[in-house]
């Protein structure tokens, strides 16, 4: 069986959400109060930059969809019960991870759920499952904790 060419509007729908998500973002971050006389990063740096290069990788997406031979493009695979069931436990996961913040230290929850995503995502091992985990979750704690004096 000949595989049919992709349509580039079915290309598009994941650009254009990107870009809608961008737009809601720098509209969010610029709802974000700044004092008066800061000279270097702002509040808004960090959400500002996210979005923007979400915006530009959108951009780029949706360039490359209208650009790129419409007989290169394939035909997504069909979903598997095991996919969806995957990915609907990761959300609950993430979702859960919200939850469990609320009554447990940052360090513990982001671990727990670095160690849920690991496994749902097919890792195995102890490296995948105990040191991975470990050195993401030390590695957000210092940049945020100690070093940005966020408090998570």
């Amino acid at each position: 069986m000949a595989a049919r060419p992709a349509s580039p509007v079915r290309e598009l729908i994941p650009a254009l959400a990107g870009i809608a998500v961008a737009a809601g973002a720098l509209a969010l971050a610029a709802e974000i109060p700044e004092k008066a006389g800061l000279t270097s990063f702002s509040p808004r740096w960090w959400p500002e930059g996210l979005a923007f290069l979400l915006l530009g990788l959108s951009v780029l997406h949706a360039v490359l969809a209208l650009t790129r031979p419409a007989a290169a493009a394939e035909r997504p695979a069909a979903a598997h019960r095991t996919g969806v069931l995957r990915l609907t436990a990761m959300l609950l996961s993430i979702l859960g991870y919200g939850v469990l913040w609320y009554y447990v230290d940052f360090r513990v929850s982001t671990t727990v759920l670095l160690i849920a995503l690991v496994y749902l995502g097919g890792g195995r091992g102890w490296k995948a499952l105990l040191v991975f985990p470990a050195i993401v979750t030390a590695t957000l704690y210092l940049l945020f904790g100690v070093l940005l004096k966020v408090p998570i």
